[in-house]
């Protein structure tokens, strides 16, 4: 997981994983639904923009500026990927307490 240490962080943990299921969103509803304040949401979003996770973009609507952020094929792949690992350290954990049991 050396390799994941950057997205592993859990306020960019948790960004990759809402963007995975809505596949988009807008800075304030990312703010909103994560309670993050606007600097360290716009911290984390330009961190996972670098590593081509996430793609923002910045466009009016109704007259206003809006941040949009969308979730790369990256980094959906690379999500996909830490959780199976996740699941597969969860499965040794919880099979070596079942033995422990034993």
């Amino acid at each position: 997981m050396d390799e994941d240490s950057e997205t592993m962080v859990p306020a960019r943990l948790s960004l990759l994983v809402y963007l995975y299921f809505a596949r988009h969103a807008t800075f304030p509803v990312l703010q909103k639904r994560l309670g993050f304040t606007s600097g360290n949401l716009s911290s984390h979003l330009r961190k996972l923009e670098e590593l081509g996770l996430i793609q923002i973009s910045k466009s009016f609507v109704n007259l206003r500026p809006t941040t949009f952020a969308v979730l790369t094929k990256e980094g959906a792949e690379r999500l996909r990927s830490q959780m199976v690992r996740m699941r597969e350290l969860v499965s040794m954990v919880v099979d070596k307490e079942t033995k422990s049991e034993e």
